[in-house]
C-alpha cells in the first residue's frame, strides 16, 4: 500500500486454512537489494524519488486473479485513488539503513520519461527478487509471519485451487525520510464516485 503516504509499518499474518500445495509467501529485503547495487547505481538511486498510485488496472498485475477477488481490490484499493511522492531509496528511522522503496505501485520515476522509468525499475527490482534476497514461506496451519515493510516486499503465490485463509493485521506506519531528508509527499486523495456505485451494484 505504498500509494499512501505514511503506509503500514508492519504486518502480521496467521494461517488457518491451508491448501495441500501451492499458497506460498515469498519475502524480499529490500535493504540487502540496496546493499547489491554497484556503487554508481547506489548513487543514482539515491537521488530518484517516484509516484506511487494505486489508480491502476489490477487484472494486468495478477493475471491470476479471478473476478472476485477483482472486484474486492476495486472496492479495497480504487474507490479512493491515492497518488503519493516517495523516495526511491528510504532510510529507516530505527535502524539507519537504506532500503529501496519500490513494488507494484510505483507508476513513474518523476523526471523520467515511461521508457526510462520502465528500465530503471527493471534494473532496482531485479536486485530485490534475486534469490540470494528472497525467503519462500510454506505455510502450515497455526505459522504467524511478522514483517517490516520499511524493508520487505512480498508476494502471495496465486498456485493454489483449496481454501486458504489467512488473517492479517496491519501496524500504522511512519512517512518514509529519503537519502537527503526530504519527507514522502501526498500529492492526491480523492474519492472515485464511479467505482464506489460500481462496488455497490
Amino acid at each position: 500500500m505504498t500509494f499512501e503516504q505514511a503506509y503500514p509499518l508492519a504486518s502480521i499474518l496467521r494461517a488457518v486454512t491451508i491448501p495441500s500445495k501451492g499458497g506460498d509467501t515469498l519475502w524480499a529485503n529490500t535493504v540487502t537489494a540496496y546493499e547489491d547495487l554497484p556503487q554508481d547505481l547506489k548513487q543514482l538511486a539515491d537521488g530518484l524519488w517516484a509516484l506511487h498510485t494505486n489508480a491502476y488496472d489490477y487484472a494486468t498485475r495478477r493475471p491470476d486473479a479471478d473476478e472476485e477477488r477483482l472486484k474486492y481490490h476495486q472496492e479495497i484499493f480504487s474507490s479512493t485513488i491515492y497518488e503519493t511522492e516517495h523516495p526511491v531509496v528510504r532510510v529507516h528511522p530505527e535502524t539507519g539503513e537504506r532500503s529501496l522503496l519500490l513494488g507494484g505501485f510505483v507508476q513513474k520515476l518523476l523526471g523520467h520519461s515511461a521508457a526510462e522509468t520502465q528500465a530503471l525499475l527493471s534494473i532496482f527490482q531485479n536486485y530485490v527478487i534475486r534469490p540470494e534476497n528472497t525467503v519462500r514461506w510454506r505455510w502450515t496451519v497455526g505459522d504467524v509471519a511478522i514483517w517490516d515493510n520499511r524493508a520487505t516486499q512480498h508476494y502471495g503465490v496465486g498456485d493454489f485451487n483449496e481454501p486458504r485463509e489467512l488473517y492479517r493485521v496491519t501496524v500504522d506506519g511512519d512517512v518514509p525520510v529519503g537519502v537527503d531528508g526530504r519527507r514522502s509527499v501526498a500529492k492526491r486523495k480523492e474519492t472515485n464516485p464511479a467505482l464506489l456505485r460500481a462496488a455497490a451494484e
